[in-house]
């Protein structure tokens, strides 16, 4: 039987399971989470929006659910409408890494977000030792753009940042094979 798997818009109700997601080992170890607070997050919540429709928003924000469990998050932020730039974020929760989940959740958003006449590209940073992201990254057509030499704290370490980046004409020709 195939799951039912699909993006929700986010709402304060989902808080918590964020909350959790962020507080789980392996994110811990791999994402420059800095510390937050409920309050905190439920403000970034109401904040972001699922609608691209708003002409005003700059941040976007999706729950990836699976057979009616909430288990991650997409997140689209800072767009810039000028410059036709938006950045992409995502989590999993641990139990749910290796399925590629994360891959068919960002590539869900990422076909959202290319329905936008305007936008160009599409960028994310990543640890330099999370592999499964680079790997998401990856599949998604995103090339390596360069390293930003100890640029995380994490776990009270520093670590090196990527930047990835995907431009509408590579985004393009990539679904272009898949429809084939």
């Amino acid at each position: 039987m195939t799951p039912d798997f699909r993006l929700v818009p986010a709402l304060p109700e989902h808080v918590d399971v964020w909350m959790a997601m962020r507080d789980e080992p392996v994110s811990r170890a791999l994402m420059p989470l800095e510390p937050a607070t409920r309050e905190s997050l439920l403000e970034r919540l109401r904040s972001s929006t699922s609608d691209l429709s708003d002409p005003k928003a700059t941040s976007f924000r999706w729950m990836v659910e699976l057979d009616g469990r909430i288990i991650g998050t997409v997140a689209a932020r800072e767009l810039s409408r000028f410059q036709g730039r938006v950045e992409i974020g995502y989590m999993l929760s641990s139990a749910y890494h290796g399925r590629g989940i994360g891959t068919r959740a960002v590539a869900r958003v990422l076909e959202r977000l290319f329905e936008w006449p305007f936008l160009h590209r599409v960028w994310l940073t990543t640890a330099a030792d999370n592999l499964a992201s680079q790997g998401v990254a990856r599949k998604l057509g995103f090339k390596l753009e360069g390293v930003m030499r100890e640029h995380y704290l994490i776990d009270g370490k520093r670590k090196d940042q990527q930047v990835w980046g995907l431009l509408r004409s590579e985004w393009e020709q990539a679904s272009s094979r898949r429809v084939m």
